[in-house]
Protein backbone atom coordinates (compact mmCIF):
# COMPACT_ATOMS: atom_id res chain seq x y z
CA UNK A 1 0.00 0.00 0.00
CA UNK A 2 1.40 3.53 -0.71
CA UNK A 3 2.04 5.63 1.71
CA UNK A 4 0.41 8.71 1.58
CA UNK A 5 2.24 12.19 1.44
CA UNK A 6 1.05 15.50 2.52
CA UNK A 7 2.86 17.82 0.74
CA UNK A 8 1.23 21.20 1.56
CA UNK A 9 2.93 20.92 5.39
CA UNK A 10 6.73 20.31 3.38
CA UNK A 11 8.69 23.75 2.37
CA UNK A 12 10.41 22.97 -0.71
CA UNK A 13 13.51 26.06 -0.21
CA UNK A 14 15.61 27.02 -3.05
CA UNK A 15 18.08 24.96 -1.93
CA UNK A 16 15.99 22.01 -2.81
CA UNK A 17 15.70 23.62 -6.38
CA UNK A 18 20.03 23.86 -6.12
CA UNK A 19 20.22 20.15 -5.61
CA UNK A 20 17.62 19.02 -7.94
CA UNK A 21 18.99 20.84 -11.15
CA UNK A 22 22.53 19.45 -10.34
CA UNK A 23 21.59 16.19 -9.13
CA UNK A 24 19.50 16.03 -12.08
CA UNK A 25 22.49 16.73 -14.55
CA UNK A 26 24.86 14.48 -12.30
CA UNK A 27 21.92 11.49 -12.71
CA UNK A 28 21.18 11.48 -16.35
CA UNK A 29 21.83 8.02 -16.76
CA UNK A 30 19.09 7.14 -14.82
CA UNK A 31 16.53 9.25 -17.34
CA UNK A 32 16.72 6.45 -20.21
CA UNK A 33 13.21 7.59 -21.84
CA UNK A 34 11.88 4.29 -21.14
CA UNK A 35 8.31 3.67 -19.14
CA UNK A 36 8.97 4.73 -15.57
CA UNK A 37 12.35 5.51 -16.07
CA UNK A 38 11.84 9.11 -14.77
CA UNK A 39 9.62 8.37 -11.20
CA UNK A 40 12.32 5.84 -11.11
CA UNK A 41 15.28 8.14 -10.91
CA UNK A 42 13.47 10.93 -8.73
CA UNK A 43 12.65 8.33 -6.05
CA UNK A 44 16.28 7.86 -6.00
CA UNK A 45 16.71 12.07 -5.36
CA UNK A 46 13.83 11.60 -2.76
CA UNK A 47 15.97 8.80 -1.10
CA UNK A 48 19.02 9.95 -1.03
CA UNK A 49 18.44 13.43 -0.05
CA UNK A 50 16.14 11.89 3.10
CA UNK A 51 12.77 13.32 1.80
CA UNK A 52 10.78 9.92 2.34
CA UNK A 53 7.78 10.84 3.64
CA UNK A 54 7.87 14.27 3.05
CA UNK A 55 8.05 14.78 -0.72
CA UNK A 56 7.57 12.07 -3.38
CA UNK A 57 8.82 11.42 -6.82
CA UNK A 58 6.00 12.74 -8.70
CA UNK A 59 6.16 15.79 -6.40
CA UNK A 60 9.84 16.17 -7.41
CA UNK A 61 9.11 15.15 -10.97
CA UNK A 62 6.39 18.32 -10.94
CA UNK A 63 8.99 20.57 -9.90
CA UNK A 64 11.90 19.43 -12.23
CA UNK A 65 9.14 19.95 -15.19
CA UNK A 66 8.19 23.03 -13.90
CA UNK A 67 11.94 24.71 -14.03
CA UNK A 68 12.11 23.20 -17.34
CA UNK A 69 9.35 24.74 -19.12
CA UNK A 70 9.84 28.08 -17.41
CA UNK A 71 13.50 28.10 -18.77
CA UNK A 72 11.91 27.46 -22.33
CA UNK A 73 9.78 30.08 -21.95
CA UNK A 74 12.41 32.59 -21.07
CA UNK A 75 15.03 30.94 -23.49
CA UNK A 76 12.81 31.55 -26.32
CA UNK A 77 10.03 33.88 -25.78
CA UNK A 78 7.42 34.28 -27.85
CA UNK A 79 6.89 37.29 -30.34
CA UNK A 80 4.80 40.31 -28.75
CA UNK A 81 4.87 39.10 -25.18
CA UNK A 82 5.77 41.89 -22.69
CA UNK A 83 7.15 41.59 -19.33
CA UNK A 84 5.96 44.99 -18.26
CA UNK A 85 3.29 42.71 -15.98
CA UNK A 86 5.88 42.22 -13.45
CA UNK A 87 6.70 38.32 -14.88
CA UNK A 88 10.76 37.19 -14.59
CA UNK A 89 12.90 37.34 -17.46
CA UNK A 90 16.15 35.77 -18.30
CA UNK A 91 17.93 38.33 -16.60
CA UNK A 92 15.72 38.02 -13.53
CA UNK A 93 14.67 34.99 -13.16
CA UNK A 94 16.76 33.39 -10.50
CA UNK A 95 17.18 29.36 -12.22
CA UNK A 96 17.82 30.68 -15.34
CA UNK A 97 21.75 30.02 -15.40
CA UNK A 98 21.48 26.86 -13.46
CA UNK A 99 18.86 25.50 -16.13
CA UNK A 100 21.02 27.14 -19.17
CA UNK A 101 23.83 25.44 -17.90
CA UNK A 102 22.31 22.20 -17.12
CA UNK A 103 19.93 21.97 -20.52
CA UNK A 104 20.71 24.56 -22.74
CA UNK A 105 21.42 23.42 -26.37
CA UNK A 106 23.25 26.13 -27.55
CA UNK A 107 25.70 28.78 -25.40
CA UNK A 108 23.46 30.45 -23.46
CA UNK A 109 23.42 34.03 -24.06
CA UNK A 110 23.69 37.15 -21.07
CA UNK A 111 20.60 38.31 -20.00
CA UNK A 112 21.24 41.81 -20.48
CA UNK A 113 21.78 40.98 -24.35
CA UNK A 114 18.27 38.81 -24.55
CA UNK A 115 16.32 39.25 -27.85
CA UNK A 116 12.44 39.69 -27.84
CA UNK A 117 11.96 36.47 -29.81
CA UNK A 118 13.37 33.36 -31.23
CA UNK A 119 11.52 34.19 -34.73
CA UNK A 120 13.36 34.77 -37.70
CA UNK A 121 13.84 38.27 -37.13
CA UNK A 122 15.64 38.38 -33.91
CA UNK A 123 18.61 40.32 -33.67
CA UNK A 124 22.00 38.15 -34.08
CA UNK A 125 24.06 38.20 -30.43
CA UNK A 126 27.65 39.07 -30.90
CA UNK A 127 29.88 35.87 -29.60
CA UNK A 128 31.15 38.12 -27.01
CA UNK A 129 28.12 37.75 -25.14
CA UNK A 130 28.78 33.98 -24.92
CA UNK A 131 29.43 32.99 -21.57
CA UNK A 132 32.60 30.29 -21.42
CA UNK A 133 31.88 28.60 -18.52
CA UNK A 134 28.56 27.69 -20.33
CA UNK A 135 30.19 26.65 -23.86
CA UNK A 136 32.36 24.46 -21.10
CA UNK A 137 29.26 22.84 -19.66
CA UNK A 138 27.55 22.36 -22.82
CA UNK A 139 30.80 20.23 -24.48
CA UNK A 140 30.84 18.46 -20.78
CA UNK A 141 26.76 17.87 -21.41
CA UNK A 142 27.70 17.14 -25.12
CA UNK A 143 30.54 14.34 -24.06
CA UNK A 144 28.53 13.29 -21.15
CA UNK A 145 25.55 12.24 -23.52
CA UNK A 146 28.38 10.37 -25.65
CA UNK A 147 29.76 8.67 -23.22
CA UNK A 148 26.17 7.58 -22.19
CA UNK A 149 25.40 6.62 -25.37
CA UNK A 150 28.31 4.59 -25.76
CA UNK A 151 27.95 2.88 -22.64
CA UNK A 152 24.62 2.00 -23.79
CA UNK A 153 25.31 0.88 -26.83
CA UNK A 154 28.14 -1.77 -25.40
CA UNK A 155 25.60 -2.89 -22.75
CA UNK A 156 23.34 -3.88 -25.44
CA UNK A 157 25.95 -5.54 -27.21
CA UNK A 158 26.64 -7.48 -23.88
CA UNK A 159 23.14 -8.30 -23.48
CA UNK A 160 22.78 -9.39 -27.36
CA UNK A 161 26.00 -11.57 -27.20
CA UNK A 162 25.11 -12.63 -24.02
CA UNK A 163 21.48 -13.86 -25.25
CA UNK A 164 23.18 -15.53 -28.12
CA UNK A 165 25.77 -17.65 -25.80
CA UNK A 166 22.83 -18.54 -23.60
CA UNK A 167 20.41 -19.73 -26.11
CA UNK A 168 23.28 -21.80 -27.69
CA UNK A 169 24.47 -23.49 -24.46
CA UNK A 170 20.74 -24.32 -24.50
CA UNK A 171 20.65 -25.90 -27.80
CA UNK A 172 24.01 -27.92 -27.42
CA UNK A 173 22.67 -29.39 -24.12
CA UNK A 174 19.35 -30.10 -25.97
CA UNK A 175 21.24 -31.75 -28.70
CA UNK A 176 23.51 -33.62 -26.82
CA UNK A 177 20.51 -34.83 -24.16
CA UNK A 178 18.47 -36.16 -27.58
CA UNK A 179 21.76 -37.51 -29.14
CA UNK A 180 22.35 -39.56 -25.05
CA UNK A 181 18.45 -40.41 -25.69
CA UNK A 182 19.12 -41.54 -28.97
CA UNK A 183 21.72 -43.82 -28.60
CA UNK A 184 20.90 -45.03 -25.40
CA UNK A 185 17.26 -46.34 -27.26
CA UNK A 186 19.46 -47.88 -29.96
CA UNK A 187 21.36 -49.63 -27.49
CA UNK A 188 18.24 -50.92 -25.71
CA UNK A 189 17.06 -51.94 -29.23
CA UNK A 190 20.41 -53.89 -29.98
CA UNK A 191 20.39 -55.95 -27.13
CA UNK A 192 16.94 -56.99 -27.72
CA UNK A 193 17.60 -58.00 -31.18
CA UNK A 194 20.14 -60.15 -29.88
CA UNK A 195 18.27 -61.54 -26.70
CA UNK A 196 15.26 -62.52 -29.74
CA UNK A 197 18.11 -63.73 -31.84
CA UNK A 198 19.70 -65.75 -29.23
CA UNK A 199 16.61 -67.48 -27.95
CA UNK A 200 15.30 -68.05 -31.73
CA UNK A 201 18.12 -69.66 -32.25
CA UNK A 202 18.08 -71.63 -28.84
CA UNK A 203 14.35 -72.66 -30.18
CA UNK A 204 15.40 -73.72 -33.40
CA UNK A 205 18.19 -76.07 -32.37
CA UNK A 206 15.96 -77.28 -29.71
CA UNK A 207 13.55 -77.89 -32.22
CA UNK A 208 16.21 -79.75 -34.71
CA UNK A 209 17.83 -81.89 -31.72
CA UNK A 210 14.54 -83.38 -31.00
CA UNK A 211 13.65 -83.80 -34.75
CA UNK A 212 16.95 -85.87 -34.93
CA UNK A 213 15.98 -87.54 -32.02
CA UNK A 214 12.56 -88.35 -33.15
CA UNK A 215 14.62 -89.34 -36.59
CA UNK A 216 16.33 -91.22 -35.31
CA UNK A 217 14.15 -93.16 -33.05
CA UNK A 218 11.92 -94.15 -35.75
CA UNK A 219 14.78 -95.42 -37.80
CA UNK A 220 15.90 -97.90 -35.08
CA UNK A 221 12.54 -98.97 -34.00
CA UNK A 222 11.84 -99.45 -37.72
CA UNK A 223 15.24 -101.45 -38.10
CA UNK A 224 13.99 -103.04 -34.85
CA UNK A 225 10.58 -104.42 -35.86
CA UNK A 226 11.47 -105.49 -39.32
CA UNK A 227 13.60 -109.33 -39.24
CA UNK A 228 13.02 -109.79 -42.94
CA UNK A 229 15.05 -106.57 -43.63
CA UNK A 230 17.91 -108.19 -41.93
CA UNK A 231 17.37 -111.61 -43.83
CA UNK A 232 17.19 -110.28 -46.93
CA UNK A 233 20.30 -108.91 -46.85
CA UNK A 234 22.25 -112.56 -45.82
CA UNK A 235 24.21 -113.76 -48.71
CA UNK A 236 22.34 -116.73 -50.23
Amino acid sequence: MTERVDESVFKWTDEHTRLLIRWRVAHEALFTGKRNAAIKGFESFVEEQSLQGRVTAAFVKKKRENLKQKYKDLKCPQTGVSTEDGEPTAASWKWYTAMDEAIGGRPSISPPALVASCGPDAAVVSSSSVRPETARARKRAIDVEELIRDMEEREEERERKAAEREERLWREMEEKEDRRERERREREERQEREVREREERWHREAVEREERRERETNERDERDNDPGQTWSKEPC
